[in-house]
């Protein structure tokens, strides 16, 4: 198998150890004090009916309506909404709880070639698309080894390490995450609410299905 990174990294200009310490190190996280107080509000939020937000669902957001009524009926939040850009409110939460900002900002220290992050994805996940444990300022260069597209054995260590740090920075917040995702309240008004949407003749089937996987997918605990 022919490898373009495993070729650069043969070239000796830098090693593949050295360039994963740096992504690593370079990795910018909120403040765990800082997060604490943003993931009791998200959580406040969601259980109150308040705005909260997610990534859209399907081809041009044309099917986020199906997760919007998923979730008025399973959390009882008809305030979800999708966000404008894809990373406006992460970007503004990273901003706020970091002190970093990547445009001009008389409030923010400047950065530049960052790129914000969600470390264990779940953009469609309410719970997770702006929580603060979910949320990082990495490098851009090693966008590459964290991107959807890459593949590859040395893709997966770093994703892997990478996890791993994070998980270990937040594990608190995140270990009460996996314990509100795995509850059984919630792990059964979920399977009722897609069981009864499978029978409902005025949605089209192959959404239902599609919504069905993808909510599956999302809600989970965070397990590495």
């Amino acid at each position: 198998m022919r490898d373009s990174y495993e070729r650069f990294f043969s070239q000796g200009y830098i090693s593949k150890d050295q360039f994963f310490e740096f992504g690593l190190s370079e990795t910018i996280y909120a403040p765990l004090d800082k997060a604490e107080v943003a993931w009791q509000e998200l959580k406040h939020r969601i259980q109150n009916n308040q705005q909260v937000f997610i990534r859209g669902f399907g081809r041009n957001s044309n099917g986020t309506h199906l997760f919007q009524a998923f979730y008025a009926d399973v959390v009882s939040n008809n305030q979800v909404t999708v966000d404008p850009t894809n990373n406006a409110q992460p970007t503004k939460l990273i901003r706020d709880l970091t002190g970093y900002s990547k445009t001009k900002s008389s409030k923010h220290e400047p950065i530049q070639n960052y790129q914000i992050s969600h470390i264990f994805g779940r953009t469609k996940n309410v719970f997770a698309f702006t929580a603060p444990w979910n949320i990082v300022y990495m490098p851009k260069m090693l966008d590459p080894f964290t991107g959807h597209e890459a593949k590859g054995p040395m893709i997966d260590e770093y994703k892997d390490r990478f996890q791993r740090q994070s998980f270990n920075h937040f594990e608190s917040l995140i270990t009460d995450y996996n314990e509100l995702i795995t509850s059984p309240k919630l792990v059964d008004a979920i399977h009722v609410y897609l069981d009864k949407i499978e029978q409902d003749k005025t949605l089209n089937y192959k959404d239902v299905i599609k919504l069905r996987s993808s909510v599956l997918e999302e809600l989970t605990p965070i397990i590495l």
